[in-house]
């Protein structure tokens, strides 16, 4: 009976990021079933300008990063590397992890209030 030891690994921001990047379209896959199988795993989707016109974010449940309108990365529909890409979030993680303007606008006036009325640390 073979014993395995598990070692817990300290990983570097840039090991962790690589971990979770998706591996890359295989060659001879067809591009939207590459971004389809994305979509359905909930991962960053980004497109080059030629590639954004073929993707509808709204009918997978996705938004497109306005407060960054470009990103450099490898487009996953034709593996181009570009500095002009467009990107995908996941609308509910979108949610999670990002606030929209007006978002931030209120939460900026409330901690003004909050300030002014001399009780920060209470939300």
């Amino acid at each position: 009976m073979a014993h395995e030891i598990l070692i817990p690994k300290q990983w570097t921001k840039q090991e962790f990021l690589k971990a979770h990047e998706a591996g890359g379209k295989k060659r001879g896959r067809a591009a939207g079933g590459w971004i389809a199988d994305l979509a359905a795993q909930k991962k960053v989707i980004t497109l080059c300008p030629l590639c954004t016109n073929k993707f509808n974010p709204a009918r997978v449940n996705y938004r497109k990063e306005k407060d960054y309108p470009v990103c450099s990365a490898t487009c996953d529909g034709c593996s181009a590397w570009d500095t002009r890409c467009t990107m995908y979030v996941y609308a509910p993680i979108y949610s999670q992890v990002r606030m929209t303007r007006e978002e931030q606008r209120a939460w900026q006036r409330s901690r003004d209030e909050r300030i002014r009325r001399g009780n920060l640390n209470t939300p």
